[in-house]
């Protein structure tokens, strides 16, 4: 993912998590297994196509984006998890958050993003166009 960088948010900072550290710090914020999120790989993909991006404040990591390319469809990419501490969900920087990965995947080739079924029927992904399905076209 592109550098994200806002003004409103000078401290926060994105990058792929794969240190043992970014691990211990995954199942702190989780509060559960973190292999269960970070060896999730659907059946029809492989490892080589999932990107776990954390979200940092400095060195703390407060949310996390969990995303699958080339899966459910080519040129498509699925969201497993899309999480941001509590502390975090003001001033809308989950928005600018997911706004900032749509661009990224669509400079990528994506055409249209899938969101898991946990994550569906919420203010925040209604708002965001997953209103009546699970699949959003971005092309």
């Amino acid at each position: 993912m592109k550098d994200f960088k806002h003004p409103k948010f000078p401290t926060i900072h994105i990058k792929l998590l794969n240190s043992t550290e970014d691990l211990t710090q995954l199942e702190s914020l989780l509060k559960t297994d973190a292999q269960a999120v970070s060896g999730y790989v659907p059946q029809e993909s492989s490892k080589d196509s999932k990107y776990m991006y954390g979200i940092f404040d400095n060195d703390q990591l407060i949310g996390i984006i969990d995303l699958i390319e080339e899966y459910p469809t080519k040129q498509g990419a699925y969201i497993h998890q899309f999480f941001l501490a509590d502390d975090y969900n003001r001033d809308n920087l989950a928005e600018m958050l997911y706004s900032a990965l749509e661009k990224t995947v669509q400079e990528t080739g994506i055409m249209s993003l899938t969101i898991d079924d946990t994550l569906a029927n919420t203010t925040f992904w209604n708002e965001q166009g997953y209103d009546k399905s699970t699949t959003k076209s971005i092309a």
